[in-house]
């Protein structure tokens, strides 16, 4: 099968490797569309040569393994992407992503869905609705690290909040909060993803290095950002989220800065804020952005700004390292 595999310098070069075969307890996917993450192309520096990314992705049952029962060749279905015990309290609780076994598909511990076929595990599946697209069920693993990040603050109709970062991260994260009511200004450099934003519902959008985002949220609703929302995860961002921030505001954050950063804590104790790190999501989050998805009550069409057969994958991943107006881009198999 072709699949898109890193290599030396955090370059990926399309070769032909061995189709796999689920395991005893497993399903074989066939990948129908794989978005690439952001933490992708941070992975990519440190990833061993050989591996397949690749962990937001929709397909169809392909095989099943021995064992497996309850599944259909050929039924539509997106994937939590990890294998975990399935036996322990985070599992059991639809929290595997907490398992002391788990194994991230992708990401290292096994092979990702940059490829025509991607292994996973049953419980970790959810089918794909018959109104649901493959386009848009490859954006329900981001939907829900959104989802995961805003259920952490208190988010309703008026909240003024910031979302710091256009990023596919940024926007779904604008998305769920337009959808719960709220008044959002983005800050973002790139004038493309700026215009992406306001097109999915943002009240403003501002330039970081021009313009302070809680002053315009505070010029559009009266009131400071009582909601931040760090999609950023370079240094730096953080303290500015603390900064930015309103007074007992909650800070939420989503992005990953994986080096050293540096934070003025009286920032944030001389406004009493809340700070709360998000990693991942849990199944029921997989299932409600689903719904979401279902009933219509968000629109992502526009979030899907490019969509790529895996020959042209290493040029589109490439080219995200330096983002102009991509919003999420889809490896189409």
């Amino acid at each position: 099968m072709r699949a898109a595999v890193l290599r030396e310098a955090g370059r990926l070069v399309v070769e032909e490797v061995p189709r796999p075969e689920p395991e005893p307890g497993e399903l074989l996917v066939r990948v129908r569309d794989c978005g690439i993450c952001g933490s992708d192309l941070h992975a990519a520096a440190t990833l061993p040569s050989g591996t397949v990314m690749g962990h937001e992705f929709a397909g169809e049952v392909a095989g099943l393994g021995a064992g497996v029962s309850g599944w259909q060749v050929g039924e539509p279905v997106v994937a939590l992407p990890y294998m975990a015990c399935g036996k322990c309290a985070a599992c059991l609780a639809g929290d595997g992503i907490r398992c002391a076994a788990v194994r991230s598909l992708g990401l290292g511990d096994l092979p990702g869905a940059y490829a025509e076929y991607v292994r996973v595990q049953p419980a970790s599946c959810l089918r794909i609705p018959e109104r649901v697209g493959f386009r848009a069920a490859a954006l329900v693993e981001p939907l829900a690290v959104a989802l995961h990040g805003v259920r952490m603050a208190p988010v309703g109709a008026g909240t003024p909040c910031l979302v710091m970062g256009g990023g596919p991260i940024g926007l779904t994260t604008l998305l769920w909060c337009r959808a719960a009511g709220a008044t959002v200004v983005v800050s973002e450099p790139a004038e493309g993803r700026a215009a992406l934003a306001r097109r999915l519902g943002a009240a403003a959008t501002v330039h970081p290095g021009r313009e302070h985002a809680g002053s315009r949220l505070q010029a559009l609703t009266g009131r400071d950002p009582e909601a931040v929302f760090e999609c950023v995860g370079v240094r730096g961002t953080l303290n500015d989220a603390l900064a930015q921030a309103g007074v007992r505001a909650t800070v939420v954050v989503l992005g990953v800065c994986f080096g050293a950063d540096e934070i003025v804590p009286g920032l944030a104790v001389l406004k009493e804020l809340v700070v709360r790190f998000a990693l991942g999501y849990a199944k029921s989050e997989f299932a409600a952005a689903l719904a979401a998805l279902e009933e219509r009550r968000l629109d992502v069409d526009p979030l899907v700004t490019d969509v790529v057969g895996v020959e042209d994958a290493p040029r589109a991943f490439e080219a995200l390292t330096r983002p102009t107006a991509q919003g999420k881009v889809l490896i189409e198999f």
